[in-house]
């Protein structure tokens, strides 16, 4: 049975040592957050007023990289949003931007105008053109739901993990030449992998390094759509699902194979 023991937790991060799971688990899970998580981001804006010395195409593109916060619970299921279950106007969001420059003036991601509350810019102070007096941007930007497999402006999660290793100190001369690379040689969460391989190199045969094939260190950042504990709880619901729609479709193909015997 996997087990999993949280190390290192903050409301956007979680380092987690997780036990007794395959790699293909795993990785299931890291590739879930990456790519599936669902988050609004402006997708197609309405250039009412530029006179900015940047161009339409690159504001639109700057707009749609600010990450936008994501009430799940108040949203519909993306994947009705995606098959058209849910009411478009419930997956969209409309956000205004109108600055006139009075004098030299940044315009900042904290100058967008939301429809909904709930749905903002996480970061107000994101930069996003300078204007000079007399210069005006207005916009129409709209927002919808999507997932980082369609487009990067959708990512609300960065994964990754790496197998628990494993040293021996044969040689406690080992200690002081990896001092700068690993305080504790024998501390796994201080001491990874790489580090651990870069101070191989450095003792030769004085450090024994291992891996264990059933046991990671798995960590995983929010980009501030929403918490980590909700990230995780929606990446499992959708992983759970991917689960539930394979192993129908392998109860359709094998009783379709025996009414076909």
């Amino acid at each position: 049975m996997p087990r999993a023991k949280v190390v290192e937790k903050s409301p956007l991060f979680l380092k987690a040592v997780i036990e007794g799971a395959y790699p293909s688990l795993v990785n299931s899970l890291r590739r879930v957050l990456i790519a599936e998580l669902p988050a609004m981001a402006i997708d197609s804006v309405v250039v009412v007023n530029n006179t900015s010395v940047m161009y339409d195409e690159m504001l639109a593109h700057r707009l749609g990289l600010i990450p936008l916060t994501t009430p799940l619970e108040a949203l519909p299921p993306i994947e009705d949003c995606e098959s058209g279950l849910a009411d478009p106007s419930e997956c969209t969001v409309r956000l205004t931007l109108q600055v006139t420059a009075e004098g030299e003036v940044t315009v900042y991601s904290g100058d967008l105008v939301s429809e909904r509350p709930d749905v903002a810019p996480v970061y107000k102070d994101i930069p996003i053109v300078k204007l000079v007096k007399g210069q005006n941007i207005t916009v129409e930007a709209y927002a919808k739901l999507g997932r980082a497999r369609d487009h990067a402006k959708w990512q609300a999660a960065l994964a990754s993990y790496y197998y628990y290793p494993k040293v021996e100190v044969r040689d406690e001369k080992c200690r002081e030449k990896c001092r700068e690379v690993c305080k504790d040689l024998e501390d796994p969460l201080e001491c990874t992998f790489n580090k651990a391989w870069t101070c191989k190199d450095l003792c030769g045969d004085g450090l024994a390094v291992e891996w264990d094939r059933y046991k990671y260190v798995f960590w995983v950042e929010s980009f501030g759509n929403y918490d980590i504990e909700t990230a995780l709880r929606e990446a499992l619901r959708i992983l759970k699902k991917k689960f539930t729609v394979f192993a129908e479709s392998l109860s359709q193909r094998a009783a379709a194979l025996q009414q076909t015997a």
